[in-house]
Formats: structure tokens, sequence, C-alpha cells
């Protein structure tokens, strides 16, 4: 049994090793050596790369593989000599400027303005979709056209092509449907130089 003067001393002296670090304290130290400025720290944690990342790589990369680009000559021939035709040509440019001059028997799609180019991008709309007229939709719709000639009007190099360009999501939305896409190179004045030209009205598609 202990006295009351006892149980005074050890109360003292257990409150004095609660508010006092000593060398117990110094134990735990040792025993956790991470101080809490370093847990507080912000940590870098590297997150796993995006798979539609990845996707849009891959697709990118099979469209510059599998897209070939033509001269101008070369589409020149292949309307002058080529009966029947196995092979459509389709005009970027914005609707107006197609009226006014475009190549012979080139249909239009409508994807200069940013809501279409959206729904092309995202899958909600397909080229046939974009057609600027029903006759251009009814050929785009015909599987015996494998291959399609693409053309705007400055557009050269596939691979400098960012993924929001009219062309490349042309070009990759015709792979996808199991198509050719060509692309014809070259500034729009030089293609007026090889292929025959004509106003819109009177043209036969």
């Amino acid at each position: 049994m202990l006295s009351e003067g006892r149980r005074e001393g050890l109360r003292l002296s257990l409150n004095r090793s609660l508010s006092e670090p000593g060398e117990a304290s110094g134990e735990a130290a040792v025993r956790c050596p991470v101080s809490l400025p370093h847990l507080l720290a912000p940590q870098v944690v590297s997150m796993p790369a995006s798979p539609c990342g990845e996707s849009a790589t891959l697709q990118r990369s099979l469209l510059l593989r599998r897209a070939r680009a033509l001269q101008p000559a070369e589409v020149a021939r292949k309307l002058t000599k080529t009966k029947p035709r196995n092979f459509l040509l389709v005009d970027l440019r914005p609707f107006i400027a197609y009226n006014l001059r475009h190549i012979r028997s080139a249909i239009n799609l409508n994807c200069s303005d940013r809501f279409n180019r959206k729904r092309l991008q995202l899958r909600r709309a397909s080229v046939v979709d974009l057609a600027a007229s029903p006759c251009g939709r009814d050929l785009l719709k015909k599987r015996c056209y494998k291959e399609i000639i693409v053309y705007d009007d400055s557009t050269t190099d596939l691979e400098a092509l960012p993924p929001h360009h009219p062309v490349y999501l042309v070009l990759n939305a015709l792979l996808e449907d199991n198509r050719e896409p060509l692309l014809l190179k070259g500034e729009y004045t030089s293609l007026l130089f090889f292929c025959a030209c004509v106003p819109l009205q009177g043209v036969e598609l």
C-alpha cells in the first residue's frame, strides 16, 4: 500500500516524463527517422499512360503508313485514262470556293467549320454525312470506289498535319471505313494547271 507522499511523487515523475522530451523521445526518433516536414512534402507520382493517347498514336502511325500522296499529274492521268473509274475525288475546301471552281467530278465535304470537324473527330458523323449534295452522298456509299483522293487548298505533307485538321480527320475516317485514302499534293493553283476545272453548274458527278 503506497503512502500519500509516495503516490504524489510517482505522479510528478510521470508528468515530467510526458512533458519534457528525454531519452525516450530520442529512441523514438531513431525508430522513426522520417521527419514531419518530409511526410508533408508533396510526393511526385507518375501516372500510367492514357489508353486514348496510345490509341491516337497508333492510329496516326497506321494512317501515315497506309495513306499515299499523289502529284497533280498523276491525278490528271487517272482522270483522263481510267475508265471505268474506281476512285473518287473529294474537295475539302469551303463550299463557296468549291462552287466557284473545282476539279471535274469532285464532290464536296462540308468539314470546314468547327462543328462538323468535331463531329467527325468524335465519330458522331461519317464522310457520307458531311457530303454537301445528295449525289455526293450516294457516290460515297458505293463500295466500288476503293480509292478516295482528298484535296484542299494547300496541304502537301501528311506528317505535318495536326489531329484536328480537316484533311487528317477525313483521311482517318476513310481508313476506318476500309477505304484507300489518298492525298492530292500541291497548292490549288498547281492543280488547276494539271486538272480540268469547271464551274459547278453543268458538272456531271
